[in-house]
């Protein structure tokens, strides 16, 4: 598996970003995200771009797609 080749959430994400990636996967936007887990929308954006980071996706719909077919 190449640097950029996507990783399995276990190996990659720590349990909160976890959390966001599958809310991602559920379609749900970054207020409703913070909103549900009680977090600042300036916090759900750093989960969003290390998640995008430590999996080598570059869009939301790259996440979405993740979330649903490796999420569980």
């Amino acid at each position: 598996m190449g640097p950029e080749s996507p990783r399995s959430l276990g190996d990659a994400l720590t349990p909160r970003e976890r959390e966001v990636l599958l809310l991602i996967g559920a379609g749900k936007t970054s207020k409703e995200i913070a909103w549900q887990l009680r977090l600042s929308l300036h916090t759900v954006a750093n989960h969003r771009r290390h998640i995008y980071a430590k999996l080598g996706l570059h869009s939301t719909a790259q996440a979405v797609v993740y979330a649903l077919t490796q999420g569980g």
